[in-house]
């Protein structure tokens, strides 16, 4: 019988569910899984990160984009404890990873020998699955089954392998169960089609709030909304599910949300939640509305605000049922009043877009994305501001995607994102956008960028402040501390990691900078120098009487120069005049 090194079964295992790249940066503990990498280079390709958290983060947006298992891997010691960002931006994500990780001889466990430590109790919270492998004819099935694991659960599954594990010859006997594997959904029941019919002939202002379970469901989102004439509000990482051009969109919810949305949030009396788990629901959805949630997956029902109707099922066939079940609703003065809203916060957004102010604005730089960004675009949105921005101001259209780090929240993911990007669509053109104090985190990984020839564009919003956090503090505090940041010249870092870099002060230099970036074989950073802007707190808005004095009101219109925005409940009164 043909016998192999336990480490090349593991890489095998590895390429037969589809993986063709892995992250992570060698150390003695990780000398076999290299060896194989080696070994198998024309089915995997390794990508050297220069920081184990950059590997991390790129393997969960690899998950996060093409819904295929991301793979990195870390050394015994320091690579276990960098791995560990990336592995909860996963997990609180809900996308699946694999992380191996290498281990010193087997020998020299429990002994405090050099870099070593007991990595299984590190995961315990962050996994799905966490195995120690001490057995090296167990390695291959064990890898097969931590895929099927993190793919079931939509976690993080860890495997720790010994170097000396990696070495050991076993036979090739092993099959993985990867050509066996099918993702299917829950079937919903017909008297939930019915009961959901019913919940909305009964509302007087339904909503619809999506997230991303329905991303492949954009076409039964629409004509559901457009057959009832109910508004759609999506979470950020569900941008995309309808356009955002569409009359009946509203916007996200919360800080980074829109007026539209978040009135229409606090007037509804029906949610129907589709394909969404949002971590703020019971901070901004009356805990007492009726609500109709949708899902494959039944923690998710009731999580966030207690159900009227949970139904377990894939949002594109409950939807499709429910488009062909009912009877049409024509537009009603909840409809109208909504899409006016919806337009007239467009509208004064544009304004800003406009602007030529002196230093430059951020809001002009989703302009110039929204007029040159190719049609299928992908977008790596760093946190902070920039997410603020692109989800009140990008214009998907369908084809775009966009990510960022949704429910953790980590700042450094741009850059790893975009080669995860990249690498997964290299025909595609990539954008990130990171803020100066996000760019810092992780801006090691633009020589990965540069290193394998990724012309990925990323631009940085710099306004010399950690700005999502000074506003926070103004808020809260009254007065900032610690939330200034240096400033950096970020287009000389590009040229000195052998890539090309832009300096940008006004619009016209941003546009030709983009121009140019577009022909370019090679990463390119945007060094855009904008002002430090306090962006309109959609989630605490103080702009309705019945709520605010009227001196609050003409404080807070003053300072963020909100003109031509009536309430919804005006705008409701006037067209049921």
């Amino acid at each position: 019988m043909k016998k192999i090194q336990a480490a090349e079964a593991m890489v095998r295992v590895i390429t037969d569910w589809g993986v063709d790249h892995i992250y992570g940066i060698p150390g003695s503990s990780t000398n076999s899984l290299m060896r194989a990498l080696k070994l198998y280079e024309d089915k995997i390709q390794y990508i050297q990160v220069r920081h184990e958290e950059g590997g991390a983060l790129a393997a969960s947006v690899d998950a996060k984009l093409t819904g295929k298992i991301g793979v990195a891997f870390g050394s015994g010691g320091p690579g276990h404890t960098h791995l560990i960002n990336g592995m909860y931006d996963a997990k609180f994500d809900r996308v699946p990873m694999l992380v191996i990780a290498a281990s010193t001889h087997s020998k020299n466990l429990t002994a405090d020998y050099f870099q070593e430590m007991d990595p299984v109790p590190l995961y315990t919270d962050v996994a799905v699955y966490n195995r120690m492998v001490l057995n090296p004819i167990e390695l291959p099935r064990v890898i097969d089954q931590a895929i099927r694991t993190a793919y079931r659960d939509r976690g993080v599954a860890v495997v720790h392998v010994p170097v000396d594990i990696g070495y050991a010859e076993i036979e090739d006997t092993y099959v993985s169960s990867a050509h066996a594997y099918e993702m299917t959904y829950p079937l919903h029941r017909p008297q939930d089609i019915t009961k959901t019919l019913e919940l909305i002939k009964e509302a007087k202002r339904p909503v619809i709030f999506a997230g991303r379970g329905t991303h492949h469901a954009r076409e039964e989102l629409r004509e559901l909304s457009e057959k009832y004439s109910i508004p759609v509000m999506l979470t950020f990482l569900g941008k995309g599910a309808m356009d955002d051009a569409h009359p009946n969109f509203l916007g996200q919810l919360g800080r980074l949300g829109s007026k539209s949305s978040m009135e229409a949030i606090e007037k509804t009396d029906l949610i129907i939640m589709v394909g969404a788990e949002y971590p703020f629901g019971r901070d901004y959805f009356n805990q007492s509305v009726k609500s109709v949630q949708i899902n494959t997956d039944p923690v998710a029902l009731g999580k966030r605000l207690p159900s009227t109707l949970g139904i377990l099922g894939d949002s594109k066939a409950v939807m499709r049922d429910l488009i062909n079940a009912g009877e049409a609703i024509p537009p009603n003065n909840w409809l109208k009043a909504n899409q006016i809203n919806r337009k007239n916060w467009l509208n004064w957004i544009q304004t800003f877009e406009n602007s030529d102010a002196v230093p430059m604005r951020p809001e002009p730089v989703m302009k110039a994305l929204n007029e040159l960004a190719n049609d299928d675009a992908i977008f790596i949105i760093d946190v902070g501001n920039n997410v603020i921005l692109s989800s009140r101001e990008l214009m998907f259209t369908g084809k775009q995607q966009v990510t960022t780090s949704g429910t953790f929240a980590t700042m450094g993911i741009g850059l790893p994102g975009g080669i995860a990007a990249k690498l997964s669509y290299p025909d595609r053109e990539v954008f990130t956008l990171s803020g100066d104090g996000a760019m810092a985190m992780m801006m090691q990984e633009y020589m990965t960028q540069v290193r394998y020839k990724l012309p990925i564009i990323n631009l940085v919003l710099a306004n010399e402040s950690y700005g999502f956090i000074q506003v926070a503090q103004e808020t809260e505090n009254k007065e900032t501390f610690g939330v200034d940041l240096p400033y950096a010249d970020y287009a000389k870092f590009a040229e000195a990691m052998g890539g090309v870099g832009y300096h940008v002060e006004n619009y016209d230099q941003l546009v030709e900078a983009i121009k140019e970036a577009k022909t370019l074989d090679v990463p390119v950073i945007i060094d855009i120098k904008v002002a430090n802007v306090s962006h309109l707190p959609a989630h605490n808005l103080v702009l309705d009487t019945e709520y605010h004095s009227e001196e609050a009101i003409a404080n807070f219109i003053k300072k963020y120069e909100v003109f031509d925005m009536p309430v919804l409940r005006e705008i409701l009164a006037d067209l049921e005049k």
